[in-house]
């Protein structure tokens, strides 16, 4: 009788979006804690419950580089193209929240910085909506990676134009050297 309900309080904690084991190892940036349950058999694409997030995603979005690191690694082996609720991948995530060095482990692991979301927009284009030094630095991360400063997301913007909009200017002066960078190499 007591497991049965300890079993129901555990389902009725998991429906209102309580933290699985790995997923609140991935909010204290606990690696080792991440190994263990993993290694104990938990999932390392677990989808919590309540945002809809795998592991990575979480990680990417608080900026836990550790955590991001050992998801993708050989040992860890974390899906990178499983979205979360919204439908918006860790690569979105990471320009999103101006996650620079993120960005950068996920491209050095293969991940594409020039996806498309439904909504038409690229990650760079994430990271021209946020106005910190870190969106700036994710847009350098980008460039440096190949992603063409003058794409036009769906409704026609390009990352320079969005920046200007949003009144950044240290990703404007990114973006405009770049643009004088490419248009100097033709």
């Amino acid at each position: 009788m007591r497991s049965t309900l300890l079993l129901l309080v555990a389902l009725g904690a998991s429906a209102q979006g309580v933290d699985s084991p790995i997923h609140t190892a991935v909010q204290e940036n606990d690696v080792e804690a991440i190994k263990r349950h993993l290694k104990g058999g938990a999932d390392q694409n677990a989808i919590h419950p309540g945002s809809g997030q795998t592991p990575l995603m979480m990680a990417v979005l608080m900026g836990k580089e550790k955590v991001v690191e050992y998801l993708l690694s050989k040992e860890a082996q974390a899906d990178v193209t499983i979205p979360e609720k919204d439908g918006y991948t860790p690569m979105h995530g990471a320009g999103f929240q101006g996650r620079a060095k993120i960005a950068r482990m996920l491209i050095d692991n293969g991940i594409d910085p020039n996806s498309i979301h439904a909504d038409g927009f690229t990650p760079i284009h994430r990271a021209c909506w946020g106005r910190d030094v870190r969106h700036a630095e994710t847009v350098r991360v980008f460039l440096e990676a190949g992603v063409p400063w003058d794409f036009a997301a769906k409704n026609g913007q390009t990352p320079l134009a969005m920046c200007k909009q949003r009144g950044h200017p240290m990703a404007v002066k990114a973006l405009e050297e770049w643009r004088e960078k490419s248009q100097k190499e033709l």
